[in-house]
């Protein structure tokens, strides 16, 4: 009989026999890196795909509005010499140029200080620690912007007859509509405020696209977007009224976020908890009540109301004042996680920010 020849020790069946060197044996396979996944997973892809669309949707129908609106503008300008004028968007250009470089030159100034107050953990890396201690100089660069800037409009705001009661006046929101709109007068100290407002929107923009991307880089820039065309547009149709009101609850919650964000990585407990439980209030407050139950009303109701005749770009304003409520929303949830975090492992963390998560991006896309 004829014997059976033995089979190697790595034999392959047939079919799926790989290389082979000259002795025989077989090469080994190359190894095939798997495909990058997102550093949240599923759930963070499709959010950043939502994020990405609706960047896109405020893009496309900010551009559209703009080129309609511009005819509009110009009549009222030629016909009021007291409507807001293009030129005065030179101010503007003049507060961006300003707050963009004192945001560059802020960093290495305060850059020291923020070193010896975040102590580096054993689980960053030295990206994920240089990114906390630069995240730390900005906020604490933005928080004393808004302390300023919300100071400055509620001096300006707290005489006004359409400021309501819940941002510290005595007045009504439909007031934003009346005195004869769209020539309603626009005081000077309040133009300056307005422009300074817009210069630092777009500085924010210049800087979320000068560097390194962090994991919440599409949600910033939808947040982002919509501002710069909502104080924009606001201006130059004399939304001013409306708009500084915006600007007043907007800025005095980002007090007390800059605030969370500068401390959250140092080993002052006493502080963080301060400004944890003061941002939860100023942004239920702000943010959640006032904003939707006042001033998106006024917006969506009494403006049609008082008047409808002369509403431009009534529908991409009212578009933007959904996609910040829908994202104020979202941060509130992750603020009320946070909490929820730090009490099961005794952490603080910026789940916004989320700047952890670089190492594990670098992981599985090296």
């Amino acid at each position: 009989s004829r014997s059976r020849p033995s089979r190697p020790l790595c034999w392959v069946p047939s079919g799926r026999r790989g290389r082979r060197g000259t002795s025989g044996r077989p090469l080994p396979h190359p190894r095939v890196s798997p495909p990058a996944q997102h550093p949240a997973g599923a759930m963070g892809a499709a959010k950043d795909s939502l994020l990405r669309l609706l960047c896109g949707v405020a893009l496309l129908w900010a551009c559209y509005v703009g080129r309609e609106l511009h005819y509009e503008v110009r009549r009222r300008q030629l016909s009021n010499d007291a409507y807001p004028q293009y030129a005065d968007l030179w101010d503007a250009t003049w507060a961006f140029l300003g707050m963009l470089v004192a945001q560059l030159l802020f960093r290495p100034f305060f850059k020291a200080i923020a070193r010896a107050n975040i102590p580096k953990k054993s689980r960053w890396s030295d990206a994920v620690w240089g990114a906390k201690v630069e995240r730390c100089c900005d906020s604490v660069f933005k928080c004393s912007y808004y302390a300023a800037m919300t100071t400055w409009s509620f001096a300006l705001l707290r005489g006004a007859p359409w400021t309501p009661w819940v941002l510290g006046g005595g007045g009504s929101t439909k007031f934003c509509w009346t005195d004869g709109y769209p020539f309603q007068a626009v005081p000077p100290e309040m133009r300056r405020f307005y422009l300074t407002a817009i210069g630092f929107h777009l500085s924010e923009v210049a800087m979320l696209l000068l560097e390194v991307r962090h994991p919440d880089f599409w949600e910033m820039l939808l947040h982002h977007t919509v501002s710069c065309t909502l104080v924009c547009f606001s201006y130059v149709l004399n939304y001013v009224r409306m708009g500084t009101l915006v600007l007043h609850l907007h800025g005095a919650t980002d007090v007390f976020i800059y605030l969370s964000k500068a401390v959250v990585d140092t080993p002052y407990l006493r502080m963080t908890a301060f400004s944890y439980f003061s941002l939860i209030a100023a942004y239920a407050w702000f943010r959640i009540y006032a904003f939707p139950v006042y001033i998106m009303r006024s917006a969506w109701v009494e403006s049609m109301e008082q008047a409808g005749a002369h509403l431009y770009g009534w529908g991409y304003l009212n578009f933007a004042l959904c996609v910040l409520l829908l994202l104020h929303m979202y941060w509130f949830g992750l603020i009320i996680k946070i909490g929820f975090h730090y009490r099961r492992t005794g952490q603080a963390r910026d789940m916004q920010s989320n700047l952890s998560s670089m190492d594990m991006a670098n992981k599985k896309t090296s």
